[in-house]
């Protein structure tokens, strides 16, 4: 059987397109031997080294108490606050430490403090994976052993370089297709636009390190925050996946 490394990307919402390129490496046979993820991805990839099944991921996404877990923080360091310690969260993520995980998992996370980019690979979760997923000002920063942590998306989106240290093929799941050319029409357009460069030479890099990377433009036309469209990029992903993978069966 043939074994493959993953690198998800950050994308809130957009990450059930992972689950669907989880779902057709499940039934294609190919083993996942080691994951780094950021934000969405690194839920997501933790969730499936704990051994949750990608189609069990997408109903506790579509699930209304997942909908419950956020809540308005009335400005309190944050617009919006996340209740981790939740009966969903723990079947979301049925693992207390990274650590004890199926496989060597790596959850990326930004250091507001010291500016690093950091790799953890032991740990406590949950909050390791909800401090990778901390979009400030959207969410609060999540302290943990001295450092602030945020969303890894910020100075990288599609992680891999623990990935280099297992030899296996690594395999890339971008939710932020790349960009180069795109008409700004408001404020708001601009401003993401910078935030969008801000990652684009990071997203590049990530992209020539993998052997393959599966995204799909389509994907800019899904919001980063709303949970309508989960089915759609579920069967997305799971679509773009077939081609790609085929080599590694």
């Amino acid at each position: 059987m043939s074994g493959i490394s993953l690198a998800l990307s950050g994308g809130a919402a957009r990450g059930a397109y992972h689950l669907g390129v989880l779902q057709r490496i499940d039934e294609m046979g190919i083993s996942v031997k080691a994951i780094c993820g950021t934000s969405i991805g690194a839920v997501i990839g933790t969730s499936y080294a704990a051994g949750v099944k990608p189609q069990r991921q997408l109903e506790i996404f579509k699930s209304p108490e997942f909908r419950d877990i956020f809540s308005f923080n009335y400005f309190r360091k944050s617009i919006f606050k996340i209740n981790y310690n939740t009966q969903i969260i723990n079947e979301l993520i049925p693992c207390e430490s990274l650590e004890k995980l199926n496989m060597p998992m790596f959850v990326t996370a930004l250091d507001l403090i010291s500016g690093q980019e950091l790799y953890y690979s032991s740990g406590k979760i949950p909050k390791l994976c909800f401090g990778s997923c901390a979009l400030v000002p959207l969410f609060p920063p999540v302290e943990h052993e001295g450092h602030l942590l945020a969303d890894g998306g910020f100075v990288n989106h599609m992680p891999f370089m623990p990935l280099l240290n297992y030899n296996y093929p690594i395999v890339g799941v971008n939710l932020h297709p790349i960009n180069i050319s795109q008409k700004q029409h408001s404020m708001y357009d601009f401003i993401k636009r910078t935030v969008y460069l801000n990652t684009y030479s990071n997203s590049q890099n990530s992209q020539k390190n993998c052997d393959s990377v599966i995204t799909n433009d389509k994907l800019r036309d899904y919001s980063l925050v709303s949970f309508k469209h989960l089915d759609e990029m579920f069967e997305l992903g799971y679509i773009d996946a077939k081609v790609l993978l085929k080599k590694y069966i």
